[in-house]
């Protein structure tokens, strides 16, 4: 009985949302609402995609050059007693590479230009260890990097006017003490290689030298500036950083994981994250209102055959089913095709973005402002589920007031004033 009532109902919606001849405007207004939650929808999944994508693209390269823990000495001095550092950290088994590096900035110059630029001096037996830049090597090499040569990046070696085998001077304030005053510190080098990443900031700026040249040009012994330690697993960082600072207990040192270097960037995109979100949400409320605004226009036009039914005995859940399963219908399946189109679309942001750029000859996703070279694009079906969840939550609530109505005048009373 109940599923034949039910029946009866989806067949009335089904015929409600097919009208003919003169309700042709009521076609127009579920037209827009089942394109104002399909476009919403796919804006959305779009959107939380490329922010999911932005934000695993930069701390997937932030982490790739900047370790998952990193080791500092408390003093001015350098970690100086790096070998014993390197044993300990061994025997950690959630360490996967430890790579000592000497940072410092420094002033590079070509043969006509000059930039400023970061120093990171690294051992040839670690070179490998650093896959995000061997992996990403436009020419020349990065192995075995031996004295009097650099790896520079590409951003940098483009506004020099560097290519692979030029030479190359740079300039450290950190230099020889004279009765004159500081004098700087400079060398040459061959660059050896042209690495690029994809972030216009480390491309842009960083100098990569064998260790030996880059204590030579600071002037400093045997230290190193900081130990990069990189992790099986990311998320255990917070663990591991607790087994290292254990470990090193009176080496003077101290450890920090990459939430705490990047905390402010990571919450920044959160935040932004879920500001688009619902800032974005506004569409499907306003394909709501439109959705609700069509319903309470079928129901005075339905008027009098709602009322005949109910004087024939349905009951007034039943009356009101009528036009929430419509509503819910417009909501279904426009949520079913901004799902999809949103899945199909997501993968190709880059591409289109692309597109655009060239036909309007503008440029969408300025590499200097976003620290990515292109539009990344990460697709997360938690995000799919929680954003046609909300359609659907939508769908349902805009149906509420055109369901009440439906049923908040007594029947007799509306086939009298009919």
């Amino acid at each position: 009985m109940v599923l034949r009532f039910f029946f009866l109902e989806w067949w009335i919606s089904k015929r409600y949302l097919k009208p003919k001849g003169k309700e042709r405007f009521f076609s127009i207004i579920t037209l827009l609402s089942f394109f104002g939650i399909s476009s919403g929808v796919t804006i959305l999944i779009i959107v939380m995609s490329v922010m999911n994508g932005l934000r695993s693209e930069l701390f997937d390269k932030i982490i790739g050059l900047n370790g998952h823990t990193l080791i500092y000495s408390t003093s001015d001095q350098g970690i100086k007693n790096s070998d014993e550092i390197y044993k300990k950290l061994q025997e950690i088994p959630e360490v996967e590479n430890i790579i000592p590096i000497l940072e410092a900035q420094v002033l590079v110059m070509g043969e006509d230009q000059s930039s400023g630029a970061l120093l990171r001096g690294v051992s040839p037996k670690t070179l490998n260890s650093l896959e995000i830049i061997t992996s990403n090597i436009l020419s020349g090499d990065f192995e075995n990097i031996k004295q009097g040569e650099a790896v520079i990046g590409s951003r940098l070696a483009s506004s020099l006017g560097l290519y692979n085998g030029d030479n190359i001077t740079l300039l450290s304030p950190r230099g020889i003490n004279s009765p004159f005053g500081t004098i700087p510190r400079s060398l040459s080098f061959d660059v050896k290689g042209i690495f690029e990443i994809g972030m216009t900031d480390y491309d842009g700026s960083v100098v990569f030298l064998n260790i030996d040249d880059a204590r030579q040009i600071l002037n400093l012994g045997e230290v190193y500036g900081v130990i990069e330690v990189m992790l099986s697993d990311a998320e255990t960082s917070l663990l591991v950083k607790d087994k290292i600072d254990l470990k090193l207990d009176g080496y003077n040192v101290y450890s920090r994981d990459w939430r705490e270097t990047n905390s402010s960037l990571a919450e920044a995109m959160m935040v932004e994250k879920n500001v688009m979100l619902l800032v974005l949400s506004l569409i499907l409320i306003i394909a709501g209102i439109n959705i609700a605004s069509g319903l309470v226009m079928l129901i005075k036009d339905k008027g009098r055959e709602i009322s005949i039914l109910r004087a024939m005995g349905m009951s007034k859940f039943s009356a009101s089913r009528i036009f929430i399963i419509s509503g819910l219908k417009i909501g279904f399946f426009a949520t079913f095709w901004g799902v999809l189109a949103g899945v199909l679309i997501s993968p190709y942001v880059e591409e289109i973005r692309l597109i655009f750029s060239y036909i309007f000859q503008v440029t969408f996703f300025n590499p200097e402002f976003y620290f990515l070279s292109k539009l990344p694009s990460e697709l997360k079906y938690s995000d799919v589920v929680m954003i046609g969840s909300i359609s659907m939550i939508m769908s349902f609530l805009s149906t509420i007031y055109p369901s009440y109505r439906a049923i908040a005048r007594d029947p007799v009373e509306a086939l009298r004033n009919e």
